[in-house]
């Protein structure tokens, strides 16, 4: 089960102007992401994780 991380907002008071305008710039100039293509990766390599643990309990097996 994995843990449950909680973070804090960051205070952006005392930042110089520029730099906050350019924060602000870049988050929204950032594409949205493609959820289809994060979930087909994701797919695959749970497919990939799943072969080699098969592999490895193989090989135990075989040891054994």
């Amino acid at each position: 089960m994995a843990e449950y991380m909680e973070f804090g907002k960051p205070c952006m008071t005392n930042l110089p102007y520029d730099l906050g305008v350019k924060i602000f710039e870049q988050i929204l100039s950032t594409p949205r992401p493609d959820y289809d293509k994060l979930h087909e990766e994701a797919r695959r390599l749970e497919k990939e994780m799943i072969r080699i643990r098969d592999l490895e309990d193989a090989q135990r097996n075989s040891e054994n």
